[in-house]
């Protein structure tokens, strides 16, 4: 029985990790091998990311918020075009909540944060109390949605490099527009 278990993990921990969970595998650098990404949470509200790669391991500290409950854990993901997403929630407390998704990509041989995604929705007032906010780094061009409409803007750039991100940057990242 203990056998059974401990192969049908094996087999499940690659599906369960495409569809959104602490680690996901990928080949960002395109060399080959592919890099394991995971969330470690480091205590202090937020989550580090750690990419092991053949060259070894790298520690990206604080680059999301986590509030430790359910409805606010973060977890990892791939886009269909193979970069590694990084969403981070407010789905059970409050009135106000929102899901934020780094999308984490490889350019210049550096990981960026290559785009931004933030949604937000008033549970009290659906009808007014909703956004959300695309933003492209890489292009510096972003979409705003809300209640008064769709709007394009201009994303100041150039894509931060994620050893250079820390979650307590969206505030300058974000334009106000994004918060409604």
């Amino acid at each position: 029985m203990r056998s059974l278990f401990l192969a049908l993990a094996v087999l499940a921990g690659p599906a369960l990790a495409q569809e959104g969970g602490q680690s996901v595998t990928a080949d960002l650098d395109k060399d080959g091998a592919p890099e394991t990404y995971s969330l470690l949470d480091n205590g202090t509200g937020t989550v580090d990311l750690t990419v092991e790669s053949a060259s070894g391991t790298t520690t990206f500290p604080g680059v999301a918020w986590t509030g430790g409950m359910a409805g606010q854990e973060p977890d990892l993901s791939l886009s269909p075009a193979g970069s590694v997403l990084l969403a981070s929630r407010n789905d059970s407390v409050g009135r106000d909540r929102w899901t934020l998704v780094l999308t984490i990509a490889q350019r210049d041989g550096a990981l960026k944060v290559a785009g931004i995604t933030y949604e937000r929705r008033d549970t009290l007032d659906p009808e007014m109390g909703w956004g959300t906010c695309d933003l492209n780094l890489l292009s510096g061009r972003g979409v705003i949605e809300g209640p008064g409409g769709r709007q394009e803007i201009a994303v100041p750039g150039p894509a931060p490099r994620l050893s250079d991100w820390q979650e307590s940057d969206l505030t300058e990242v974000l334009p106000a527009e994004c918060f409604g």
